[in-house]
């Protein structure tokens, strides 16, 4: 009979209770040490951006607050003005002459840029101060009652009227100088141009009402010396019968 192999015994530890709760605190202290660690390391970048934040002066976001550009008015700032509002009126800017625009801005004296643009579209638009000027009536005189505008050419002196009745002046004028000549008679109202200037005279013609297809109209100009056939008015009167003259109306010059 063979002999019996010996057995040799192993014993296994089994944890108890109490090790198993010794186990248990040092992972949960583990867990509190990481959680520690990680707090730690976050906390000066937040002390960091709070820093940042309190430096940042209020109202300003990452930026300087701009300084704003005074705005000098001068030529071409009008002549921006200008173009900007031929624009809105829909209107052609080769039928202005925006040499007289500037002119008629700039020589009202300095003003701020509210008060140029105010200005520079009172301009445009052809919108003159002042009323009629102190003058006697006209005694009975040729122009019919159909007329809107009278020419006394040789009286130098020319109005508006209404149905046979002085509505505007008489104004002083100067017509055309021998060779030049106003034509007498009667025309009809062509065409307005708000700021024009004759090419063939190299002179300006500002608030130009035109009554005939040979290029004669009512317009502001010089009062001392005689035209090449147009009426020329002072400033106050040219706005006038710029304003109130209309395409149609009849113009007789006697």
């Amino acid at each position: 009979m063979p002999p019996t192999p010996l057995r040799r015994s192993v014993s296994v530890a089994v944890p108890d209770r109490r090790h198993l709760a010794v186990l248990g605190i040092s992972a949960l202290l583990g867990a509190g040490v990481a959680f520690s660690v990680s707090d730690e390391v976050a906390a000066p970048a937040e002390a960091e951006e709070r820093v940042v934040a309190e430096a940042a002066p209020a109202g300003i976001a990452g930026t300087a607050e701009e300084t704003p550009v005074p705005v000098v008015v001068d030529d071409r700032f009008v002549r921006s003005v200008a173009r900007e509002l031929l624009v809105e009126q829909q209107q052609p800017e080769d039928l202005t002459n925006l040499d007289l625009v500037v002119r008629d801005v700039l020589g009202q004296g300095p003003r701020d840029a509210a008060d140029a643009r105010r200005a520079t579209e009172a301009t445009l638009l052809g919108h003159g101060p002042g009323g009629p000027l102190d003058a006697a009536e006209p005694a009975d005189t040729p122009c019919p009652p159909s007329a809107r505008a009278c020419i006394d050419v040789s009286g130098k002196s020319a109005w508006l009227q209404e149905g046979g009745r002085v509505t505007y002046g008489p104004v002083p004028v100067t017509t055309g100088r021998p060779g030049y000549e106003t034509a007498l008679g009667s025309h009809r109202v062509l065409r307005h141009v708000r700021h024009d200037h004759s090419i063939p005279f190299d002179s300006p013609m500002p608030f130009s009402t035109y009554f005939t297809v040979s290029g004669m109209a009512f317009h502001e100009g010089r009062l001392e010396e005689p035209s090449h056939g147009c009426i020329h008015l002072g400033h106050h009167a040219a706005s006038e019968f710029f304003e109130q003259l209309r395409a149609g109306d009849e113009v007789f010059a006697f």
